[in-house]
């Protein structure tokens, strides 16, 4: 390593050899590009490519619909120089769309924006383990404070409870990306809620038009 940049630079500088170990451990990974976007930011942007769906029971039969990438601005928003251009929008300015009306970007921004997200299962809605299958599962676009605690003193534990439940919604997100899966979104409900259907379930679906 006699002939390392940083080497040369610190006999030049103080006349002495810089730590072998600082060399190996810390500034050579530092000069290590990083191969892959973050594992969160690649499943977003599979999930913007047709696999999020809505469903509309009325009229039978139930049908489906892709849920379109952007958010439609609303006829009576197109002149308001107020409104957020698409892409630059927050949770407050979603907030003033009906959430049944938000394009997969916005979902996903919401789900992302949230620490600690609702999550259960059909069947039994207040089990929040891992499944040997997420079929049931579902995540609300809600943040669950029930165990959440207050408090400095609490803090490594809320850390320790948010980091799970971001592995619970990685891996869910995860189970439907390396299966023949669709995500559903309903919003309906005042919060939103994402849950999967087999491939077999959704049948043919439908482009919304706007």
């Amino acid at each position: 390593m006699g002939t390392c940049l940083v080497q040369q630079l610190f006999r030049q500088k103080i006349g002495e050899e810089l730590d072998q170990h600082i060399v190996e451990e810390v500034l050579f990974p530092m000069l290590r590009c990083k191969k892959h976007p973050s594992k969160e930011l690649l499943q977003d942007i599979k999930l913007t490519s047709g696999i999020l769906i809505t469903t509309q029971y009325r009229p039978t039969p139930k049908r489906h619909f892709s849920v379109p990438t952007f958010t439609p601005i609303p006829e009576y928003w197109a002149y308001s120089q107020a409104y957020p251009p698409v892409g630059k929008r927050g949770r407050w300015s979603r907030a003033k769309i009906p959430n049944e009306d938000w394009g997969t970007i916005d979902i996903l921004n919401e789900l992302r924006g949230l620490n600690y997200p609702q999550v259960g299962y059909k069947a039994a809605p207040y089990i929040i383990e891992e499944p040997d299958s997420f079929n049931d599962a579902y995540i609300k676009l809600a943040e669950d404070n029930a165990n959440i605690r207050w408090g400095v003193d609490h803090s490594r534990y809320n850390a320790d409870l948010i980091d799970s439940r971001s592995q619970f919604v990685n891996n869910f997100l995860d189970d439907i990306l390396i299966t023949d899966k669709r995500l559903t979104w309903s919003g309906s409900t005042p919060w939103g809620i994402l849950s999967m259907v087999e491939s077999s379930q959704y049948g043919e679906v439908q482009s919304q038009l706007y």
